[in-house]
């Protein structure tokens, strides 16, 4: 009889050990664990120098890559536990899916993992030692334009049980977004489309904001919404977003953020900022939170965008330049000319 294998899944936002964890289904959202807890952890080393101030690209292999290019990028596996382990290394399939960054069950295939291989698929790290393992990324020269995602896994399985004949596995990993195309490939980019303000069962208000992917790469969006000039000048906040929003291109989705249930009605100027990695986006209005069982739909009002501030001042100064040059001729024309007899 094959053991049964009961996976216990996490990705990590940098580095995540192994821990125990509640079993985690194919087609599971991946979730962060505590970095202060034992157990195997994965980070990755190697940051683009193009890409260093990009909070994500410092978390997960992020890239845009022609067809025909070969990239390399190491990652550093630890063993944080008292004793020593064994550790698979591979690349696993993954996809986005109802606003979360999903894997697939154990080394399940997509076009990335084909694409992508280590150095060391086997690891055998003792007590507190960490090893680095190199991922390789070739990208086909007929390979289709678009994005790619999948993950890097570390994982430790332990002996089949005698009276189950089931193995745990835990894994950890860092995520992969590869889009394919020629040059840098559209830009990162979202939208928030709606802000609505209502109250969960418990009676609580929520705010819930209507997110949409407008850019060409996959994002993962959080961020913070400030309450001021509510009942007797009140403020209020920043309350964060519940969880990391990850859209994959031209979809949409919802932040939700669950304020304190003694906070008044209102009502509020509400203010919501939120960013994926470099880009990031305000949106602003009033909002007044109904009774239990309601909500209230507005649409944010999101300033002037700076594109916009820095193409009306060229206008601005070319209608400047051209109302000179018009006095100029006009002061030329009526300027007499006087001549003197010899």
């Amino acid at each position: 009889m094959r053991p049964l294998l009961a996976v216990l899944a996490l990705v990590a936002l940098g580095l995540i050990p192994a821990a125990p964890a509640a079993a985690l289904a194919s087609g599971a959202p991946v979730k962060a664990a505590s970095a202060d807890e034992e157990g195997i952890g994965i980070r990755l080393v190697d940051i683009p120098a193009a890409t260093q101030n990009d909070p994500r690209a410092r978390s997960y292999i992020v890239d845009n890559l022609p067809p025909g290019t070969t990239i390399n990028r190491r990652v550093e596996v630890h063993n944080h536990t008292s004793e020593a382990q064994d550790v698979r290394v591979y690349p696993g399939a993954a996809r986005i899916h109802n606003g979360a960054f999903v894997a697939a069950a154990d080394a399940a295939e997509n076009e990335l993992t084909t694409w992508t291989s280590v150095d060391q698929s086997t690891l055998h790290l003792a007590a507190d030692e960490s090893a680095m393992v190199t991922v390789t990324v070739t990208v086909p020269t007929d390979a289709p334009e678009g994005e790619q995602y999948a993950a890097v896994w570390a994982e430790v399985r332990s002996a089949p049980d005698p009276q189950t004949n089931i193995v745990t596995a835990s894994r950890v990993g860092v995520r992969m977004y590869i889009s394919v195309g020629p040059g840098n490939g559209p830009a990162a980019d979202f939208s928030v489309s709606t802000l609505k303000a209502s109250r969960n069962g418990d009676g609580e208000p929520e705010v819930r904001a209507e997110i949409r992917n407008t850019g060409g790469r996959a994002i993962d969006v959080s961020g913070a919404l400030s309450l001021s000039d509510g009942p007797s000048g009140l403020a209020a906040g920043p309350f964060p977003t519940e969880r990391v929003l990850t859209l994959a291109p031209g979809t949409s989705g919802e932040v939700l953020i669950t304020l304190g249930s003694e906070l008044p009605s209102g009502p509020w100027q509400a203010a919501l900022h939120l960013k994926s990695g470099l880009v990031e986006h305000d949106a602003t209005a009033e909002l007044t939170f109904p009774a239990k069982g309601r909500s209230v739909t507005v649409e944010p009002d999101h300033g002037i965008p700076a594109w916009m501030l820095l193409a009306g001042g060229g206008v601005v100064a070319v209608l400047l330049a051209l109302l000179i040059v018009v006095l100029l001729r006009r002061s030329n024309r009526s300027t007499p000319v006087r001549r003197h007899a010899d």
